[in-house]
């Protein structure tokens, strides 16, 4: 098995792994108490986890590293970027805005703010923080 093929096989465990958990936090949660949870990351940028809030902190990783992977595979590489220089360019101010995008799979917003940030890193005029 190649490396490309071990880290395919891997993301798609995270994956699997990750819906099985959403699904889980769906069919347990009201809409309230998801609604809740969501902003509550959106506004911190952290899965409320533990035992009040239903959330086993393993799977908020495994969630956390999915949407991570989701991001890095299928968004910015196709622009050339990576985490790292993807998030050079990124305003604290738009995490949130980001974090809601993320939390909805709104990822055409990723998209755009990407294909901006490659852009102007090619032309020389990218924000950098």
């Amino acid at each position: 098995m190649t490396d490309d093929e071990k880290e395919e096989k891997q993301h798609a465990e995270f994956v699997r792994m990750a819906d099985q958990s959403l699904d889980r936090f769906r069919d347990t949660h009201s809409e309230a108490q998801q609604q809740f949870i969501v902003d509550a990351y959106v506004e911190t940028g952290e899965i409320l986890t533990g035992e009040g809030y239903g959330i086993d902190e393993v799977e908020a990783a495994v969630v956390e590293t999915a949407f991570t992977q989701h991001l890095d595979r299928n968004v910015l590489r196709q622009h050339g970027l990576t985490l790292a220089t993807y998030f050079e360019h990124v305003d604290e101010a738009d995490y949130p805005a980001l974090r809601r995008a993320a939390a909805k799979g709104e990822w055409h917003v990723f998209h755009g703010h990407a294909q901006a940030i490659a852009a102007a890193r090619r032309d020389g005029s990218a924000y950098s923080e």
